[in-house]
């Protein structure tokens, strides 16, 4: 057996199977785990499509997995995913592409709502993603309520994974000074955007870059599908005359990023304003650019790939789950490229060729 197939498996048989062991257990947790997750990679979007693509790839499957009872029903994959905490299957599962290497890289920090989940008692579920954006791979989630409460939350998640020399990206929302002070102490470096929730520094950073000359900067030039953008960034590490500096650990200087967009021949501007532990301008620049590749290579994908933002799926702990397993598909996806096919294509391809479904299972 391939040793990612069996790296896989053994990941889902080292979590505790909370059913009575009395009852009638038709089906090994992990088969039901590894079922689950091939059909999710394959486009899956309920758990009667779980038990679908069991049953067309028993065969195959059966290569690998016990089955002694068959393909589970989707009642038995619902139950499942309601039943198991997502936070350990994520930690279990997610060893087959872990990476501690996080030195030197991006850690982009940001939310995205599960818009589907939403019912007329209750909110959305909104899940806050650590992605490296480096090796495009999610590192930790956690969920919350609705997106005020990332600020509460965020220092959760750094306690749950390594961030050890990385430097850290946040949007304003998470720009406070106790999330600073925990970077700094998880000894990693920061990148926080800065807006009005921090309006008496944010005004003073945005008078400072309208009026002085900065040395450090550099340029990056985007052109293509009609588009040019020009972004130019800024950092000042002489900062001494920054009024309440001293309540934001491990300050070191302020950024600004000036991006110039043209779309058939309409131009717009716009400068965001950033406080930073980093002192090096491309380090500076590459966190800011990178920042954003959360939203379009996870959450984009999440939603047009996988359909999440479709799922009606509404219990917390199934829609936890099934976030998590996209996630993880996704990631196993992506190693693959195949002709320059869309991943959505790639997952058609799956589900209908067992030989490339086998080598993005076995991806590593």
């Amino acid at each position: 057996m391939n040793k990612n197939m069996k790296k896989l498996i053994k990941s889902t048989e080292a979590i505790t199977d909370f059913r009575r062991p009395w009852g009638n257990l038709l089906h090994k947790l992990s088969d039901i785990l590894v079922v689950a997750f091939c059909a999710i990679i394959c486009g899956a979007k309920t758990y009667e499509d779980l038990e679908v693509f069991g049953n067309a790839k028993k065969e195959w499957l059966s290569l690998y997995l016990t089955l002694k009872n068959g393909i589970p029903n989707a009642d038995t994959f619902e139950r499942i995913f309601e039943m198991l905490d997502p936070a350990v299957v994520a930690k279990k599962m997610r060893r087959i592409l872990q990476t501690n290497e996080v030195a030197g890289k991006i850690i982009a920090f940001d939310g995205k709502t599960m818009r589907g989940s939403k019912t007329e008692d209750n909110r959305a579920f909104h899940v806050l993603s650590a992605f490296l954006t480096d090796d495009q791979i999610v590192l930790g989630e956690i969920t919350c309520d609705e997106k005020s409460n990332e600020i509460t939350v965020i220092p959760e998640l750094l306690d749950t994974i390594n961030v050890e020399k990385s430097i850290i990206t946040i949007d304003a929302m998470g720009t406070q000074t106790k999330i600073a002070e925990k970077i700094i102490a998880q000894q990693a470096d920061y990148c926080l955007a800065l807006k009005g929730n921090q309006s008496n520094i944010h005004d003073d950073v945005r008078l400072y870059f309208e009026t002085e000359t900065v040395e450090l900067t550099t340029k990056t030039f985007e052109k293509g599908h009609g588009r040019i953008e020009k972004r130019e960034y800024f950092l000042e590490t002489e900062i001494d005359w920054l009024y309440g500096r001293e309540r934001w650990v491990g300050l070191r200087a302020i950024g600004a990023v000036k991006s110039t967009v043209e779309i058939k021949g309409k131009r717009t501007e716009e400068t965001r304003y950033f406080l930073t532990s980093v002192t090096n301008i491309k380090d500076f620049a590459r966190a800011v650019r990178e920042h954003w590749g959360i939203e379009n290579k996870l959450h984009w994908h999440l939603d047009v790939t996988f359909g999440e933002d479709s799922s009606k799926i509404r219990n917390k702990n199934a829609a936890q789950m099934w976030n998590f397993m996209r996630k993880l598909a996704l990631e196993h996806l992506k190693k693959q490229t195949f002709g320059g096919f869309s991943l959505k294509s790639l997952q058609k391809l799956a589900g209908w060729d067992s030989s490339f479904l086998e080598r993005i299972v076995f991806a590593g």
